[in-house]
């Protein structure tokens, strides 16, 4: 109950003004809780941002998921998730208590970083199954859906801290239209365009015309290929 009371308190708190940094005086006073009884469910400040990032996360994905329920095509579901991760930062709603955490993040992966990841991977859940069953159906053929829900979450990252912290002026529209052509360019690549460099650093990918793969350059400058004729 007292953990709970806390959480609570702490949630109040950020509703009613983001802006303000949550202190641990506050939460005890709007819980009407004392300060051992903090202690007994909590070691720091940092925890308790732990506990409220994890539920936040969870709400959050919950509301997803219902959002991706209502989309038809996997193309739609991508958007979708774009759509609703770039909300946090461009909805004024939002924006206010996504700064508080976003704030909060580095201090919270260092001394928690098993369970950021861990929240990191509840958002992310959504995502790889869109990306699953589009690469069953076709739509994206050759989709890594873990890692490719990773990079479309750091591209959206990257976004949401431009305007969270006012370094980019990109309109909302702009913003969800750029992730979701990046995304989706890469979901519909096929095997040969998404697959690693070898050993020795020769890229691997579809022939040239001709016939004649791409790779380093033969001592010289001379590209690898196929030998010539020999002259007669």
């Amino acid at each position: 109950m007292e953990r709970e009371a806390l959480l609570s308190a702490a949630h109040r708190l950020l509703a009613r003004d983001a802006r303000d940094p949550l202190r641990v005086d506050d939460v005890l006073t709007e819980a009407g809780l004392s300060t051992r009884a903090f202690y007994r469910h909590f070691h720091g400040r940092t925890e308790l941002f732990l506990a409220l990032l994890a539920a936040e996360t969870e709400r959050a994905a919950a509301r997803l998921n219902g959002r991706l329920a209502r989309a038809t095509t996997p193309e739609d579901k991508v958007r979708t998730w774009v759509e609703a991760v770039l909300a946090l930062a461009y909805d004024s709603r939002l924006a206010a208590r996504a700064r508080v955490f976003a704030g909060e993040r580095a201090s919270l992966a260092r001394e928690f970083p098993a369970e950021v990841d861990r929240c990191v991977r509840t958002q992310l859940a959504p995502l790889e199954s869109v990306i699953a069953a589009g690469r069953d159906e076709g739509a994206f053929p050759g989709a890594d859906p873990a890692a490719d829900a990773r990079a479309v979450h750091h591209v959206c990252a990257g976004l949401m801290a431009d305007k969270l912290w006012g370094s980019g002026a990109m309109s909302r529209e702009r913003a969800v239209a750029l992730a979701t052509g990046f995304a989706l360019q890469a979901l519909r690549a096929n095997g040969d365009e998404r697959r690693p460099p070898r050993e020795g650093g020769q890229l691997t990918g579809p022939p040239r015309e001709g016939g004649q793969l791409t790779g380093p350059p033969r001592e010289g400058g001379q590209r690898a290929g196929p030998p010539r004729e020999a002259r007669g």
